[in-house]
């Protein structure tokens, strides 16, 4: 009588392996998750006013630096956040050209200023975190009328002083 071949340990390795392989792939991606959701990638998309947040840009010395320092950023982006109709965080972004000049003006700030808490620099970009005490009365039609009223502002600024 010839016996049943026992296919067991073949079987057995290939379960392994198969366990192996799915572990390796949710450890990748768990890696790649917490990898990018640690800083938030900041660009020219990001300044956009959504359905999130209300974004102002401006000049870089259109918040009163002094033109031609090499601290003057590029641009300035003013960002209320909120959700609903209750104003969630306000921040000021100091674009400049590349990292190391923020790098370089955040270490001047430093030097000027007392109180730097929840100022970081992200790529090329100085963050200035305002504390919830200056956006806390505010809904979020306030911060959307605030936007509007400083870019016309702005923008009458810019066109009488280009008329003169």
């Amino acid at each position: 009588m010839a016996k049943k071949a026992n296919n067991k340990p073949n079987n057995k390795n290939l379960i392994i392996g198969i366990c192996v392989a799915v572990v390796v792939v949710i450890v990748i991606v768990v890696a790649v998750v917490l990898a990018t959701r640690g800083s938030q990638q900041l660009n020219d998309a990001y300044f956009v006013s959504d359905n999130t947040k209300y974004a102002l840009t401006l000049d870089g010395d259109a918040m009163g630096m002094s033109t031609g320092s090499s601290n003057t950023p590029v641009k300035t982006h003013v960002v209320y956040t909120y959700s609903g109709d209750k104003v969630t965080g306000m921040a000021v972004y100091l674009e400049y050209a590349d990292e190391s000049a923020a790098k370089s003006a955040l270490d001047s700030f430093k030097e000027s200023e007392n109180d730097m808490s929840g100022v970081y620099v992200n790529s090329k970009y100085i963050v200035a975190e305002m504390p919830e005490s200056e956006y806390s009365s505010m809904t979020a039609s306030d911060a959307k009328e605030t936007v509007e009223l400083m870019e016309s502002l702005y923008k009458a600024g810019a066109n009488s002083t280009s008329e003169e």
